[in-house]
């Protein structure tokens, strides 16, 4: 019987990118929210993914 080979190549991914820098500022940008304007944020993103107005969409509890 075989052994599994367990060998994967390496992969080669930069240390950073555009994207991961942007995610960087975004997160800064997100922990200085008051929990309202946090939570306008997710009814508004809520509403954008799921469509219709944000005052539909109720809160998970956020």
């Amino acid at each position: 019987m075989r052994e599994p080979v367990n060998k994967r190549k390496k992969l080669d991914y930069p240390e950073e990118t555009e994207g991961s820098r942007l995610a960087t500022n975004v997160r800064k940008l997100a922990n200085k929210l008051t929990p309202e304007e946090e939570a306008e944020h997710f009814r508004r993103g809520m509403a954008k993914i799921y469509g219709g107005q944000s005052k539909e969409i109720s809160g998970a509890g956020h």
